[in-house]
């Protein structure tokens, strides 16, 4: 066993005890000379108890570090913090679970938590970002504090958004002159212009979908229904949709259809409910008509998870100047007079992806199979009769939705 010269030196006295706890390794190489033999005494009880109270003193000085973090959160008083922490201190009050999964969601420790409730530290301007969303249920008085303590940190222009650039125009002029098959031009078009949008407006990937729904085929008293064609989204939408939902007139693309012209909403709390159907991840959406000489073939629709995405001008402006770009990539046998629109109700979107989920293939292949005909055929009539379907489970549907009313402060633009 090695031993080291021991010093009166406390610190010393430290690492000889780490050496002594191991062995030393001796080499059998004859080739390698003999180092002189270390002397020295071994530990005596008296500095090995130094020793150990040292490190018990030192895991305890930690231990009393985040207790007193947590105890000043909640000794201060109000008058004496800022109106973040005071408000921050209020909604998690002693709840230990709530805290630790906002500092999950958050990804900070929880002790950071504790230091933002007693003012001792500021958080970062990433997660005052996120605390609305972490904290939905507090979303307005939370927003209005970190605003008030922390003015600009939640600014619209921090969204980063820009004007459409002329780049994308040269791609879609460049593949409208180029392609000469109608749905290879459209579908080219429709993913370029999709993937532009995506980075242009969401840049920063904090969740936005894109959707064009086209209308339906009329029936003899006119056109009762969009349905989605194409859609690309960020987290947490999925990249694209296999579920293709019906929109009728209960929707903000319906609304945009029947007017013209581009519909919005952003703002949606317990109180407050809008009389269009919403996705499940929307806090704000943008709908436009897509429309050529004076004809309409659908809706540009983008959705985001950001409050009030669409109270900026340039953020309207880009939906409206992307859904003209699309008009440039179909045929013009897409586009139908604005006066064939007659949208009826259609059931809860999210009812109809898990209806359509389930049984649509199935259906295409019995009919196929029962009518002898192709695939691509089959579809369209299956299409049709689920829309019929789908109408007569909206009349019931919006029947319950006849409440609904628009907030007090809701603008459309």
């Amino acid at each position: 066993m090695c031993y080291t010269v021991l010093h009166s030196d406390f610190v010393e006295t430290r690492m000889f005890k780490l050496q002594t706890e191991g062995t030393c390794s001796v080499s059998m190489d004859k080739n390698i000379p003999k180092q002189p033999k270390k002397r020295g005494r071994p530990l005596s009880s008296r500095k090995k108890k130094l020793v150990e109270e040292s490190d018990e003193e030192l895991q305890q000085s930690m231990k009393d570090t985040t207790f007193d973090d947590e105890q000043i959160a909640y000794t201060l008083v109000d008058e004496k913090l800022s109106h973040f922490s005071s408000l921050l201190r209020n909604i998690l009050h002693s709840d230990r679970a709530e805290i630790a999964r906002v500092a999950r969601d958050l990804d900070v420790a929880e002790i950071t938590i504790y230091r933002w409730m007693s003012g001792s530290s500021e958080p970062r301007a990433v997660h005052l970002k996120r605390l609305p969303e972490v904290l939905g249920e507090h979303r307005g008085n939370i927003t209005y504090a970190i605003n008030k303590t922390f003015p600009g940190v939640l600014d619209p222009p921090s969204l980063g958004i820009r004007e459409v650039k002329k780049d994308i125009y040269r791609r879609v002029l460049d593949l409208v002159t180029t392609i000469q098959e109608d749905d290879a031009r459209s579908w080219q078009v429709t993913q370029d212009i999709f993937e532009y949008a995506l980075l242009h407006l969401d840049s920063d990937r904090r969740g936005l979908a894109i959707t064009y729904a086209n209308l339906m085929p009329p029936y003899e008293d006119g056109i009762h229904s969009l349905r989605e064609a194409a859609m690309r989204g960020n987290y947490p939408w999925p990249f694209s949709l296999e579920s293709r939902a019906y929109l009728g007139s209960t929707t903000l693309a319906g609304t945009a259809a029947a007017r013209q012209r581009l519909q919005t909403w952003g703002n949606l709390n317990n109180e407050e409910r809008l009389q269009v159907d919403i996705d499940t991840f929307e806090r704000s959406a943008a709908a436009c008509p897509v429309m050529y000489a004076g004809r309409i073939s659908g809706v540009l629709i983008v959705s985001s998870t950001q409050t009030g995405f669409f109270a900026d001008p340039i953020a309207r402006q880009a939906v409206s100047e992307y859904a003209q770009l699309l008009a440039l990539a179909l045929p013009e046998k897409a586009f139908y007079p604005h006066s064939l629109l007659h949208l009826r109700p259609m059931p809860d979107v999210k009812w109809q992806r898990e209806e359509i989920g389930r049984v649509y293939v199935n259906r295409i292949i019995i009919y196929a199979r029962k009518h002898m005909i192709a695939r691509q055929e089959a579809e369209q009539h299956v299409l049709r009769e689920m829309e019929r379907e789908f109408e007569e489970k909206g009349r019931s549907f919006n029947a319950r939705q006849q409440t609904a009313l628009l907030p007090t402060n809701q603008e459309i633009y």
